[in-house]
């Protein structure tokens, strides 16, 4: 009787065990036909971090669905499978032995069939998921088919409202190639910000109130105010470089004259070298436009060149002069025009331009200062008004959220002994502007202002706007290096963003030529602005931005390389293999199993489904160089799969099909993703 009892207890507890293995099953499957088509690879994480937490309740031990999902890796060596889960925390909290329970678990998951999962492995403490890589295609697939265009692009669930201030160069000289990489960075944020569903908005700061405009405006004035020769950025840029070398040389020959009478002749010796540098720049410049060069030099001579700069500065930020105030909008707009065309070029606007110089009369300025007297943080540093930062630093939240560095940072000045602000006075009062309608503000600066960056967040932080401080992002970006060449705006010494995109432009025909001479003129043309454009583009976020980038045309434009012609090259090549097979992919006809034949089909399967992924994080934490990391693999993928496994000689059917339509994934993958950085993808090269 006893006997029978067991029994019949036995067949209960297995009956149940069943029950359990089929309602576990339901519940994967349903999670499977539900899963979101826009981001295929993360289903698969949530999948898999389902089951392991539903083994690991099932043991006892009470886990997190998010402290599970997080912990999913990727292991670094694809023997060891698709994603895995380490146990070794979960075995210290609930004092269990990492190896066993990572056994253990292994083996519950491989007593269930797991529409996902096509094995599992036990190794070190690890517990390894081989990914079942036919299931994985057929959600790709229908992602594809879907979305196609908006593939990868997911939106975020709360979108915030967005500034990205980038470019601002000074309004004194063309845009050159370090100005290119900031107006590229800061154009392909604001672009993966929109994808990501954020409402963006992008402006430009006009900087026309300090010291380089004003000598701008000195030079041009008293050259009578000519009307541009060509590009006017270019030419009066030219006027610009003259006038402040000239300007520098009348100072060095003074300071040489004192030195002298004083027995200096240390300082001497320096300053004479420093003359001969400056005489060789400004023989450079006369090489340019003798005829502007002798005219300005006659011009300027015997003036008090540091009065009349002070004179214009000050009449211009107090409008005491209508005639100053027209003639420093009217080059500052000459130049902005030049501005805009070169832009254009790589597809780049703005939805605002904002002057420094209507922020500073409008009031607000002034405000400012007022509210740092009525809350006592004046203060005199070197002399001059200045806002005291020393006890809001010491202050543990402003320290933590604007990550503040072990050293004091000095206060900020206000304004001069002539009663003129600082253009870092001017950016406390223009980031309350740019927040009116923001919940944050991401500044493309250069890295050479990060103390200046700071002391305004620290700045905004002690006048009480808070929330503004803590919002504000300086993004920094390095410099573009190029190899034998300084450059110098001061002197006229740079590679014009013009003169980079020409180039670009030409050396990408040369290619383009080589390859396909007999495609029309009109065609070769249009493949050679496509790919010079992305090209240039491409090689200025390839670099992480807080590192330099050293610019060489070798490597922008080669076709061997993760560079912008290669990936574009891969599209193309997506593109003619569909074009020559001519008909569309049957999606009805597909064999998914062989998507487990080779390793090559397996990566690939993997490597498109994680698009929406690597997406996601570039837009999250502005690091446009993942997707660029992220093109390489594919491209690389891509080119090794069609050499290695002919797709329209496939004699099978339905494996042609699901070639075909791997083939087609990667083209969207590779067309959207650099879409989504601002480049063209061409169908033929």
């Amino acid at each position: 009787m006893l006997m029978l009892e067991s029994v019949k207890a036995k067949g209960m507890f297995s009956l149940l065990e069943q029950c359990r293995k089929i309602l576990i099953m339901g519940v994967y499957l349903l999670l499977y036909l539900q899963s979101s088509i826009n981001n295929p690879f993360r289903y698969v994480r949530e999948y898999v971090a389902k089951v392991v937490q539903s083994e690991l309740r099932r043991l006892g031990f009470d886990v997190d669905f998010s402290d599970v999902y997080s912990t999913l890796e990727i292991p670094p060596d694809e023997s060891l499978g698709d994603l895995a889960f380490p146990v070794f925390k979960i075995a210290k909290k609930f004092k269990q032995n990492p190896l066993t329970l990572a056994s253990t678990v292994t083996f519950n998951i491989q007593q269930c069939k797991h529409v996902l999962v096509k094995r599992v492995k036990a190794v070190k403490g690890y517990v390894n998921f081989f990914i079942n890589t036919a299931e994985l295609a057929k959600i790709l697939f229908e992602s594809i088919r879907s979305l196609g265009e908006n593939y990868g692009f997911v939106k975020v669930e709360k979108p915030l409202r967005i500034v990205v201030e980038h470019t601002s160069a000074n309004p004194v000289h063309p845009l050159h190639i370090g100005h290119c990489r900031n107006a590229i960075i800061g154009d392909t944020l604001a672009r993966l910000l929109k994808l990501r569903g954020h409402k963006v908005e992008t402006r430009f700061y006009i900087n026309d109130m300090g010291r380089q405009v004003a000598t701008l405006v000195y030079g041009y004035t008293v050259l009578g105010k000519p009307k541009p020769k060509g590009k006017p950025d270019h030419y009066l840029g030219l006027i610009y470089a003259i006038t402040n070398t000239i300007i520098e040389i009348d100072r060095l020959k003074s300071e040489i004259e004192k030195c002298k009478k004083s027995n200096e002749y240390e300082k001497v010796r320096e300053k004479l070298r420093e003359l001969d540098e400056l005489i060789s720049v400004a023989s450079e410049l006369r090489s340019r436009d003798r005829e502007l060069f002798d005219k300005l030099a006659e011009k300027l001579k015997g003036r008090d060149h540091e009065s009349e700069i002070s004179r214009l500065m000050r009449e211009y930020e107090f409008r005491e002069s209508k005639e100053t105030v027209e003639t420093f909008r009217e080059v500052c707009s000459l130049v902005i025009q030049g501005f805009k065309e070169t832009l254009s070029k790589l597809g780049i606007t703005f939805d605002k331009w904002d002057w420094e110089s209507d922020i500073a009369w409008s009031g607000l300025v002034r405000k400012l200062i007022d509210l740092a007297k009525s809350r006592n943080l004046i203060t005199l540093y070197k002399g001059a008004l200045a806002l005291n930062l020393k006890d809001v630093q010491e202050d543990p939240d402003v320290r933590e959220k604007l990550k503040l560095p072990s050293f004091n940072i000095p206060p900020l000045i206000l304004m001069r002994s002539d009663g003129t602000t600082l253009y870092t006075t001017r950016d406390v009062a223009y980031s309350l502007v740019k927040f009116e309608n923001a919940d944050k503000v991401i500044n493309v600066i250069m890295n050479e202002q990060r103390l200046e960056q700071l002391q305004v967040r620290l700045a905004l932080a002690a006048l009480g706007y808070r929330r503004q401080a803590y919002n504000q992002i300086h993004y920094v970006y390095e410099i573009v290096k190029l190899p034998g060449f300084k450059m110098s705006g001061r002197k006229g010494r740079y590679i014009t963003m013009d003169e980079a995109i020409e180039e670009a432009i030409v050396r990408a025909r040369v290619e383009v030529d080589k390859r396909n001479p007999t495609l029309p003129a009109r065609v070769r043309e249009e493949i050679a602005k496509s790919v010079g454009l992305g090209a240039l583009r491409y090689a200025m976020i390839s670099v992480s931005a807080t590192k330099p980038m050293i610019f060489e045309w070798d490597r922008v434009l080669s076709l061997e390389v993760n560079s912008g012609p290669y990936i574009q090259y891969a599209h193309a090549r997506a593109v003619n293999i569909l074009q020559k097979y001519g008909k569309p992919v049957d999606y009805d006809r597909i064999d998914y199993s062989a998507a487990e034949e080779t390793q090559r089909r397996r990566r690939l399967v993997k490597l498109l489904s994680q698009m929406p992924e690597v997406f996601s994080r570039a837009a999250d934490e502005l690091k446009p160089e993942y997707i660029v990391e992220y093109l390489g693999k594919v491209a690389e993928e891509f080119n090794a799969f069609y050499t290695e496994d002919p797709v329209i000689g496939e004699p099978d059917e339905g494996k042609r099909n699901f070639k075909l339509a791997l083939v087609e994934a990667t083209r969207i993958v590779l067309r959207n993703s650099l879409n989504a950085l601002g480049i063209t993808a061409p169908e033929r090269m």
